[in-house]
């Protein structure tokens, strides 16, 4: 069965993550897959204890919001880790070689001016957020904290696509084109 992290690089054939960085994806993979098991966990034994008993855990909605958030923000770091990310690909589908590089380095500059610009206004507003000691309604957390998270997701993003850069910038300069595969449209 093929996996994401089997994906090929379309530039050299290689799997877009090996070693390391395989093995960090298939557990961030399995730890995410895990947190929304427990998120329908919370869901059923709130909606079972508000049905069944007449009782609701305190926060219990709160708290399923916040985990979503994270595995939304983390989700989306792994699709532009891997080019799984919404895109429009009919131009690279039909460029080949350095042209098709070329593509890609303009893909990740646009990915990572607008990741570093999102991210500084994120950041902008969690000192705000922090500046007013806001909590939550619920659960009484400091609300920096969930609002952090989509922080920290638009930041790992910026920090993938400059990654992707330095990588794609390399590729073009030792492109070779009698190893680059001109079937592969992925």
């Amino acid at each position: 069965m093929s996996s994401p992290l089997d994906k090929r690089n379309s530039l050299s054939g290689e799997p877009l993550a090996t070693g390391v960085g395989a093995r960090l994806g298939r557990a961030i993979d399995w730890t995410m897959g895990l947190l929304l098991i427990v998120v329908v966990g919370i869901n059923v034994a709130n909606a079972t204890g508000r049905h069944l008993f007449s009782y609701s855990v305190t926060g219990a909605d709160e708290l399923m919001v916040y985990l979503i958030v994270l595995l939304v923000m983390a989700g989306a770091v792994r699709a532009l880790a891997q080019r799984q990310h919404i895109n429009i690909n009919l131009l690279p589908s039909y460029a080949h070689g350095r042209s098709r590089v070329a593509l890609y380095i303009f893909h990740d500059l646009i990915a990572l001016a607008a990741t570093l610009y999102t991210a500084n206004a994120s950041w902008t507003f969690v000192q705000k957020i922090m500046r007013l000691d806001t909590t939550s309604m619920s659960m009484g957390i400091p609300m920096s904290i969930p609002h952090s998270m989509v922080f920290l997701g638009f930041a790992g993003m910026a920090l993938i696509a400059f990654f992707c850069l330095l990588r794609d910038i390399r590729a073009l300069i030792a492109f070779d084109p009698r190893t680059s595969f001109e079937g592969d449209r992925s």
